[in-house]
């Protein structure tokens, strides 16, 4: 960025926590940001500098990077609640896949992703990995919303919503085609999983990935179902199975890893592959608890995902981060399992080094993206504080995000979202959920 260029945006006075892992909540004096970047991060007030930014008070409140979901399917949001308390094979087989077989289509995905945009954006999240099906369509409504965002178009051997069985590398194709490009998107794939995409399929779409350094995401290991299936069909286990297909490595993204053994998490270890962690669907489907103090321990690098909302069924990244801190201390018997400063790394950091975007967020840092948050202190639910990064992880809420910034642009101010009409929004998601609801009967 040019030195030279003129501070649109002074942040002063609050809190700070720059550095989620590595640094600790401080006082704050004043960040500043030009043409989308940090220029100054906690430096000393000197507003008289800049009589032409706009000026931001955070008193009372606490400064930090925006979250980052790194796993979602956005477009679900139009299927919340339509299926629940339910395994996950007949929540999928006998709702979700027979429901989106009659209504997903461009509209669908791009008015869903619209809504679960809206909704990570009031709740603090800066940066999320979606995977479903016409992806562009999603990748527009992230542009849209202002979002940062990694897009999955979604692969399958057998017949998907946007592609007939055996057609998926056509498809793929023509996502890359017309994918919007835009700084705020990224494209990636997503194999669903290693049962509905075969070996051939996981190592082509890895192959392509890989070919334009970009990431490939597939669900592992997420019921004892799959295990079993994976090793009668293959012999192996779904890790062991995926490394022995070539596509373990720092451009692959495990998501789930609840049922891993010990050789497994070994692997995820060693091949540097990354691993999304999403607690709250992994309850309400029953299907496990994650071993994340294991993983931890081997260095796995790990990220918070919340799943989509037909499975959890929220997008409140705060909420999740909550629940992956007590999930792990009641899976292990040990209080000091995923501490509040580990998960909110998780959360943060972490996450952007999975995505491969650490070199632009995760942390406030001059010449990083100024991707950020406002979290406003002043509720009763976080009064007195003892320990900041406790209150976020335990206390705090999505609706506690005052303001939130992506690209150095005000998608969130004072609590309402800046850049599109979310009420006529919410109008047409409860329209077609009108429909949907009238073919279960």
């Amino acid at each position: 960025m040019d030195e030279s260029s003129p501070i649109e945006i002074v942040l002063i006075n609050g809190l700070i926590l720059s550095q989620p892992g590595s640094s600790e909540v401080a006082p704050h004096g004043m960040t500043t940001v030009a043409k989308g970047r940090l220029v100054e991060v906690n430096v000393a007030v000197d507003a008289s500098r800049f009589e032409s930014a706009t000026m931001v008070d955070c008193a009372g409140c606490l400064l930090m990077p925006g979250l980052i979901n790194a796993h979602v399917h956005g477009a679900m949001s139009l299927l919340r609640g339509m299926a629940d308390d339910l395994p996950l094979d007949k929540w999928l087989n006998n709702y979700i896949f027979p429901s989106e077989g009659r209504h997903v289509g461009p509209d669908f995905v791009r008015l869903g992703c619209l809504l679960s945009a809206a909704e990570m954006a009031l709740s603090g999240t800066t940066l999320f990995a979606d995977g479903y099906f016409y992806m562009e369509q999603s990748a527009e409504a992230a542009i849209q919303v202002g979002l940062r965002a990694v897009i999955g178009q979604g692969i399958l051997d057998v017949p998907a919503p946007d592609a007939p069985a055996g057609a998926w590398e056509s498809r793929i194709q023509e996502f890359f085609a017309n994918c919007p490009t835009d700084p705020l998107v990224r494209p990636a794939l997503f194999c669903h999983s290693p049962y509905l995409c075969g070996p051939e399929t996981l190592r082509k779409a890895y192959d392509l990935a890989r070919r334009d350094d970009r990431l490939l995401f597939c669900h592992v290991a997420e019921t004892q179902w799959e295990v079993g299936e994976i090793r009668r069909r293959y012999g192996r286990s779904p890790v062991e199975h995926l490394e022995h297909t070539g596509v373990l490595g720092e451009g692959f993204v495990a998501v789930h890893g609840v049922h891993l053994s010990e050789h497994e998490m070994d692997l995820l270890a060693q091949t540097s592959t990354g691993v999304a962690h999403c607690p709250e669907s992994n309850m309400k489907l029953a299907s496990g608890a994650a071993p994340v103090a294991d993983l931890l321990s081997r260095g796995v690098r790990l990220a918070l995902g919340t799943d989509g909302p037909a499975s959890n069924n929220n997008l409140d990244l705060f909420e999740e981060m909550r629940s992956a801190s007590l999930l792990a201390k009641i899976a292990t018997s040990d209080p000091e399992a995923l501490s509040a400063h580990e998960v909110l790394k998780m959360a943060t950091v972490d996450a952007a080094k999975v995505l491969a975007m650490d070199d632009l967020v995760g942390t406030l840092e001059p010449g990083k993206m100024a991707d950020l948050i406002v979290v406003d202190f002043h509720r009763p639910h976080l009064t007195p504080v003892y320990d900041p990064v406790s209150h976020l992880v335990y206390s705090a809420r999505g609706s506690d995000v005052r303001d939130l910034m992506v690209n150095g642009r005000f998608v969130v101010r004072d609590g309402r979202l800046t850049t599109i009409d979310l009420e006529s929004i919410m109008d047409r998601a409860r329209e077609l959920a009108s429909r949907i609801a009238a073919d279960l009967e």
